[in-house]
């Protein structure tokens, strides 16, 4: 069964018959149970190295609603590594429901103080919990560094194999390392990058620069400068936060596409930018294919009644 879904315009156009501009969805948010979308992909060449690397411990970074460290969980429920996560801000009594799924997936969770957390491995929590478990291998937040984009680059592989036919791929971003994967796969074409983060004018330039790091030799940073497309005003106001006319989108799209769920934090804003392109006639391509990379359990930081998708 096809993953690759023609999706219905919100402005009422209908995108598989629509000459002028054809747009898909692959949702990738149903390819793994566990750790749907881009997040599998980001961890299974970490696991490759702690497993090599013989280590009985494995940490990474995520905040109290991170997708990364729901699928973190998930993923080392069932293998035989200890799981420790490292959460932005204090542990409140109550913990979020994704926490909640990590410790009762048997994760040990440290609470960390913003300004620590930035640190990452050279944090003093970090630094804490390594001299606990000396034998700890560290994944990035988000499943990030060169090995969570090698990945990735592997799935921009497995896509392009199942949909070659397209001439622009679109895709959400929030350490960009998902982006950096598909930048460096050849196959991809010209790549649209919506950031879902505000003020991040050094993520184009990682980007690139971890893209460049895993391309052919033959692949110079002009050509890869060249297929991409960097967007850093889609944010809707910030990271996770909603903007009406974005809350106005989302019912819209949900009712115009009753089998299609977007996530709350990356997707729905990336998509709002590409329709509202069409709509006004600036997308010059005929065929875009948009990468859903989940995260739909997120949806749960947020009030019921703000989520159109409930039921679908």
């Amino acid at each position: 069964m096809s993953i690759t879904h023609s999706i219905v315009l919100p402005y009422g156009r209908t995108a598989a018959v629509d000459q002028e501009c054809q747009l898909a969805i692959y949702r990738g948010d149903l390819e793994h149970p566990s750790a749907p979308g881009n997040k599998w992909h980001k961890l299974q060449h970490h696991l490759q190295a702690a497993r090599a690397q013989n280590v009985t411990t494995i940490g990474t970074f995520g905040g109290p609603f991170s997708n990364h460290l729901h699928a973190f969980g998930a993923t080392l429920k069932d293998l035989p590594f200890k799981a420790v996560a490292v959460v932005r801000g204090e542990l409140q009594p109550t913990l979020t429901p994704t926490l909640r799924d990590m410790a009762d997936q048997g994760v040990e969770l440290w609470p960390s103080q913003r300004k620590d957390f930035r640190l990452g491995e050279l944090s003093d929590v970090a630094n804490c919990i390594t001299s606990r478990h000396q034998d700890i291998y560290w994944i990035p937040e988000g499943g990030g560094g060169l090995l969570g984009a090698l990945g990735c680059r592997d799935w921009a592989e497995q896509i392009y194999a199942a949909n070659p036919d397209y001439d622009a791929w679109v895709v959400a971003s929030g350490t960009g390392t998902t982006a950096a994967g598909f930048l460096a796969c050849s196959h991809v074409p010209a790549l649209h990058v919506f950031s879902a983060l505000k003020g991040e004018p050094e993520q184009k330039a990682t980007i690139l620069d971890v893209a460049d790091t895993l391309s052919d030799a033959c692949v110079s940073m002009s050509d890869l400068k060249g297929k991409l497309h960097f967007h850093g005003d889609c944010h809707e106001g910030g990271y996770a936060k909603h903007s009406q006319r974005l809350i106005d989108f989302m019912a819209e799209f949900a009712r115009c596409n009753p089998t299609e769920v977007l996530d709350p934090v990356y997707t729905c804003k990336a998509l709002r930018a590409v329709c509202q392109a069409i709509e006004t006639g600036q997308w010059p391509y005929r065929r875009t294919l948009f990468i859903h990379t989940g995260g739909l359990q997120g949806w749960r930081g947020y009030p019921q009644s703000r989520n159109p998708f409930v039921g679908r």
